[in-house]
């Protein structure tokens, strides 16, 4: 189990990360405003990172950085330091002095952020997709989506491509799509899952009808005979397994 403890102002951004961090079975995460409820946490369980807002009112994050430091070292807490403007040198060489162990600038991808925090703490979520980059994801389906005829102007050639990334990440995810990865697909884009899950099917219904038939039976032999369709969370789960086999094939 990873704990993750963070202060940040912005009360957006804390219900953002209880969201995402939610749905991640092996994270424990607890998001407070304030600084004296940030230190009054300590009286619990260490976590293992903290996620700290520089920029936090009245007196910066600079100031909670060095008491995190006076109490625990790096070794037992590892500290990333989120800031909305792009740091320079010298303030970069000067957080680290401080103790932070990796800096990020706002605004902030939460699935880049979870893999930053899974390597800091050597606490890799197992699956096929080993060190897969979004872009690699993007890359292998554009490839696919291109031979099966998926409308690339439609929402939902977004949505999949993002549900494909995510459940390659988090395959348990493919058991809970509806309670789950629609609603951390919403959040990327900023809308509700019931909106993905239309758009996916609409995107779907439109390749049966207009894309490459003969490479879609080839893909999905098994709807062929009754001249169906694969649900949302069918493709989804027959693409993750082509981008991780693609990708051991140095895709």
């Amino acid at each position: 189990m990873i704990r993750i403890l963070q202060l940040d102002g912005d009360a957006l951004f804390l219900q953002a990360m209880d969201d995402y961090c939610s749905r991640l079975s092996d994270v424990d995460y607890q998001g407070v405003a304030s600084a004296t409820a940030f230190l009054q946490s300590f009286g619990g369980e260490v976590p293992d990172v903290i996620l700290l807002d520089i920029d936090l009112q009245p007196k910066g994050g600079l100031a909670v950085l060095e008491r995190i430091r006076v109490r625990f070292s790096s070794d037992e807490v590892k500290v990333i330091v989120l800031a909305t403007e792009a740091a320079s040198e010298q303030a970069l060489s000067h957080t680290v002095r401080l103790g932070a162990d990796y800096f990020i600038q706002r605004p902030v991808d939460l699935v880049v952020l979870e893999k930053r925090i899974r390597q800091l703490v050597k606490y890799p979520e197992p699956g096929p997709s080993g060190e897969l980059t979004r872009r690699q994801v993007q890359e292998i389906c554009t490839r696919y989506f291109d031979r099966m005829g998926v409308p690339p102007h439609y929402k939902g050639y977004r949505y999949l491509m993002e549900g494909i990334w995510l459940a390659s990440l988090h395959l348990s995810w493919l058991s809970s799509v509806t309670q789950t990865l629609y609603p951390a697909i919403g959040q990327h884009f900023e809308v509700n899952g019931s909106q993905v899950e239309r758009a996916m099917r609409y995107a779907l219904d439109v390749t049966w009808e207009k894309g490459n038939v003969e490479q879609l039976y080839n893909f999905f032999p098994y709807v062929s005979e009754n001249k169906g369709k694969p649900t949302n969370s069918a493709f989804i789960a027959k693409m993750v397994d082509l981008v991780s086999l693609e990708a051991s094939r140095g895709g």
